[in-house]
């Protein structure tokens, strides 16, 4: 029996677009998530949350996530006939640029393997998924489903649909200005789940990475906050602890709020430590600001991030 997408009603998003587009400019799309769970259950398979990684799950995706492959990996499946013709996804289409402090973020993110040489403004933002060849599955044990290929989700045995018009996508803003797919899940044997549609999430395998012409990564977060020029915490409205050492009985050096500029400096565990320059307005620290170090809680027991990429776009802050 052939798979076909399943319309659903929305949901609610992965957070909200950082630019706050609007209901009408998001109303020119086709009204569905494309949720692989969601047409498996058409199957007779149970229908799982899509927005929601099994806790078990999250807790046991290695830290690392390149100590994750295995001896058995799957044969890429036959490219779509025809093959669509690359296009730049519309920007329109893409939600969730910014998680709200609830929303799952998984273990890491599935992005343009390195991004740190550089990426054109053509390939920004999800314009690199232009360049993509990705099959997907709706789980480790089914057939093949489709492709995530050339800007265009291609069903098996359907029309493409074209990303961001014909279909909105979920993605997070990280750096580099580039947008990426939360990783939910990562298995041992190299399978990984990640959120892609608003109500939908889809495996794939990490040996079928660099079938397209631009090489894709999963980055865990650990790695991703780290190298990152300034982040904000989840919560901006409470202050945060900043203690003297990375463990919770430190000695409290300062109270973090969110009028700050905050620089990562370096990672132990689930501690980072951290340049704080406050109060600050925007990039800008403002008259009897004082600069100090020390270590602050970057992901808590649950292995869920609490902070996040800055919002604000400054091209330079506080120098290190």
């Amino acid at each position: 029996m052939a798979m076909h997408p399943l319309l659903l009603p929305p949901q609610r998003p992965l957070g909200q677009a950082s630019n706050q587009r609007s209901v009408a400019c998001l109303g020119r799309l086709v009204p569905i998530a494309i949720g692989l769970f969601a047409t498996t259950a058409l199957l007779g398979t149970t229908l799982s949350s899509p927005l929601q990684a099994a806790p078990d799950a999250l807790a046991a995706a290695p830290h690392n996530l390149r100590d994750k492959q295995d001896t058995s990996e799957p044969t890429p499946p036959p490219l779509p006939t025809p093959l669509p013709e690359p296009i730049l996804p519309e920007a329109a289409g893409i939600i969730g640029l910014t998680p709200a402090p609830n929303d799952e973020v998984g273990v890491g993110n599935l992005r343009p393997a390195n991004p740190t040489t550089g990426i054109s403004d053509e390939l920004s933002g999800a314009g690199w998924l232009s360049e993509v060849a990705l099959p997907i599955y709706p789980s480790p044990e089914s057939v093949h489903w489709g492709w995530l290929i050339n800007g265009w989700l291609v069903p098996n045995n359907a029309g493409p649909l074209a990303i961001g018009r014909d279909a909105a996508f979920s993605m997070v803003k990280t750096e580099q200005q580039i947008y990426t797919f939360p990783v939910l899940e990562v298995r041992p044997d190299g399978w990984f789940r990640f959120q892609y549609t608003p109500a939908g999430t889809a495996w794939a395998h990490t040996s079928h990475l660099d079938l397209g012409r631009l090489p894709l990564t999963i980055e865990a977060w650990e790695t991703s906050m780290q190298a990152a020029s300034r982040i904000e915490f989840r919560r901006p409205g409470l202050a945060q602890p900043m203690r003297l050492a990375p463990n919770s009985t430190a000695p409290l050096q300062a109270l973090v709020g969110s009028n700050s500029i905050i620089q990562p400096l370096d990672l132990e565990g689930d501690w980072l430590r951290v340049r704080v320059t406050q109060p600050a307005q925007g990039c800008n620290p403002l008259p009897g600001s004082s600069t100090a170090e020390g270590w602050v809680r970057w992901r808590s027991d649950a292995d869920i991030p609490l902070i996040w990429f800055s919002s604000t776009d400054c091209l330079s802050v506080v120098n290190h």
